[in-house]
């Protein structure tokens, strides 16, 4: 049995798993033993949640009896930090995933991940750190990227992932990361993500309400997660969605648009995005020599936004068009 030497952080660690295949399974274990082996701090406790209610795309096994078969899979195991819970919440939305693991925690301070972010060594601590450095601070993000191995892998990172370090005139981080951040726990408590509006316009819809009553957040550049990174056709659904949450957020100020109007109007919120958030952070993902492809991408992930934005009328059928939940 392995004696546990790493110190233990009084943080809870949400771990929201919402692919329940063979491939999101390997994911969930790659990331666990990242989170609960790292030298330089594990989480008190872990709460893995898990989508309930259907049956599970590897196989005729039900949602819960495949979270009860997580559970003794990881039963016992001496690596892992002191708690490990394993529980289920009745949505597909990973969203209300999150928000439903919250009742397990038992820590006021709540770090939020998904499966499919692999943590990098100190990604908790660093975030611990920073919060322990500043009381002030309601939530710290860490850098999410998808590798630095591959020039496209930097641009799309920096396209996709860095509007988190974006800061506003006076320098304050004004985005929350959705997938890898620790919290307040009253934070949390209090911004929950509304329900069955998919996870780019939940998050987008709180960090409004959370940037409009003054919730400090801040950035631990040094805390670099990996999130899963599956080629054009993934480049294309997160773009799709993109487009489909800057065209629903149009239309939810009540304004009217022709189809079309609506579509090029959010196409041009999120280049002016992307624009302002390659002159603000952009050396911080891509070298000099990424640029011609950056500018390249700029311009051809319009067209999976534009789709995606021309859908906007009939959120029924694009969520059943997409793999994000």
């Amino acid at each position: 049995m392995l004696e546990r030497t790493s110190p233990v952080l009084p943080v809870s660690l949400i771990i929201v798993s919402d692919y329940l295949t063979a491939d999101g399974d390997a994911e969930l274990r790659r990331s666990l033993r990242a989170y609960a082996q790292d030298t330089r701090g594990v989480p008190a406790e872990i709460v893995i949640m898990l989508p309930s209610g259907r049956a599970s795309e590897s196989g005729p096994t039900s949602k819960n009896e495949h979270a009860s078969a997580i559970e003794a899979e990881l039963a016992g195991k001496a690596y892992l930090c002191p708690s490990v819970i394993v529980a289920t919440h009745d949505s597909d939305e990973s969203s209300q995933l999150k928000d439903a693991a919250l009742s397990y925690c038992r820590h006021d301070l709540v770090a939020v991940v998904e499966a499919d972010c692999l943590p990098g060594p100190r990604w908790l601590a660093a975030l611990y750190e920073t919060v322990e450095k500043n009381p002030k601070l309601d939530a710290v993000s860490g850098r999410t990227s998808y590798g630095e191995e591959s020039m496209m892998k930097r641009v799309m990172s920096l396209l996709d992932r860095g509007f988190i370090e974006r800061r506003n005139r006076l320098g304050q981080i004004i985005h929350a990361s959705n997938n890898g951040a620790l919290y307040r726990r009253s934070v949390l408590e209090q911004y929950r993500f509304e329900a069955d509006h998919g996870p780019f316009i939940s998050s987008h819809l709180r960090q409004h309400a959370m940037l409009r009553d003054g919730v400090a957040m801040e950035l631990a550049a040094q805390a670099v997660s990996i999130h899963a990174y599956e080629g054009l056709g993934f480049i294309w659904d997160v773009r799709r969605n993109k487009g489909y949450q800057f065209a629903r957020m149009l239309l939810r100020r009540k304004r009217r648009f022709s189809r079309l109007g609506l579509a090029v109007r959010a196409v041009a919120t999120s280049f002016k995005e992307n624009r302002q958030t390659a002159q603000a952070v952009g050396n911080e993902f891509c070298r000099w020599t990424d640029w011609p492809l950056f500018w390249a991408m700029m311009l051809l992930v319009r067209i999976p936004e534009f789709a995606g934005a021309l859908a906007a009328g009939d959120p029924a059928a694009f969520k059943a068009s997409t793999h994000y939940r």
